[in-house]
């Protein structure tokens, strides 16, 4: 067998952990060859240890070329990168990689060997299957199905630490107040949950701290736990493994916890549920089909209507639904 043969190919990861539990499938399909993957700091812990045969690259936005040396040191044969920014193109031209694929976007063309044209506008076709059409231009052969996580037994450690039945609501999205939908709906759809004799348990980043304690004092009563800037993504991995329903915008906490095989509810804004939806029976993806959406913008000029139009007793009325199925 060649050196070429040989060589490892290089998988750059998206940078938002929603876009990540998509590219799943590509994933799985790469470390079966003993992949390299280089991505967000963060991803590492998700990556990693189902992984252990992959190399793992930490790209940092700061320093995003510093990442050049050490993909050169692992001589990968190709690059197949899931972003569609113009730096991760030049990263791997200048790690001298040989063979670069990718999406043409950015005007970043020039710096690939093989750039994917789409076949029809951005964003109207499943974000899957846009990942599965890279993955086949980089000779992997992805099936058709839903992105699943298996979690470790080290995640299921802090799920186990909640003691009894418990709902997760994520009022927060790191995109921007257009995907947000809002503290008090949040609270009004949990309370129904919380009736059933479930307990509330609040995720996020840091920055969902301010959104997290608005839900918990909406809610009367209530038994709460605020995990909001608490948990890495193992941690949050086991947390979302034990809900036993997951209410949350568009987000990454909602594709984690529909990949778990959690009934999940999806709610969305000014993005589109064609596009990056987590499509599965256990999940139910809220969507007004507001005339001006889906936007995509991280701010509305206009009152978030997309937003407003979708009643907390919809939200309460699907995730009860989910909850009932085998």
């Amino acid at each position: 067998m060649s050196r070429a043969a040989e060589a490892p190919l290089l998988v750059r990861l998206p940078n938002w952990l929603g876009d990540l539990v998509l590219a799943w499938p590509v994933v799985d399909a790469a470390a079966l060859h003993g992949a390299v993957f280089a991505g967000p700091e963060p991803f590492r812990a998700l990556v990693e240890p189902r992984y252990p045969g992959s190399p793992y690259v930490d790209i940092s936005r700061a320093r995003r070329f510093a990442a050049a040396s050490p993909i050169r040191r692992l001589k990968p044969r190709a690059a197949l990168l899931l972003t569609e920014s113009l730096s991760s193109a030049i990263l791997v031209w200048l790690a001298g990689v040989p063979e670069r694929i990718g999406y043409a976007a950015e005007g970043r063309s020039p710096f690939l060997t093989r750039a994917v044209h789409r076949t029809g506008p951005a964003r109207s076709m499943p974000r899957t299957r846009e990942y599965a059409v890279l993955a086949e231009a980089a000779g992997l052969d992805v099936g058709p199905g839903i992105p699943r996580l298996v979690p470790l037994e080290r995640d299921l450690k802090t799920g186990l630490a909640l003691s009894g039945r418990y709902a997760v609501v994520a009022p927060g999205a790191s995109f921007g107040p257009a995907k947000q939908w809002g503290p008090e709906r949040f609270a009004k759809a949990a309370q129904d949950i919380a009736a059933r004799g479930l307990s509330i348990v609040l995720v996020g980043s840091r920055d969902d701290t301010a959104a997290a304690q608005s839900t918990i004092r909406a809610l009367e009563g209530a038994s709460t736990h605020d995990l909001t800037g608490e948990t890495d993504l193992s941690t949050l991995v086991g947390v979302l493994a034990g809900a036993d329903v997951v209410l949350s915008n568009d987000s990454g906490v909602m594709h984690l916890a529909a990949a778990l095989g959690r009934p999940t509810i999806g709610i969305f804004g000014s993005t589109s549920p064609v596009w990056t939806s987590a499509d599965a029976p256990w999940v139910r993806n809220l969507y007004a089909a507001y005339p001006c959406s889906p936007c995509f913008r991280r701010t509305c000029p206009i009152g978030y209507g997309c937003l407003r139009s979708i009643d907390p007793s919809d939200v309460a009325r699907a995730a009860l639904e989910v909850m009932s199925r085998p």
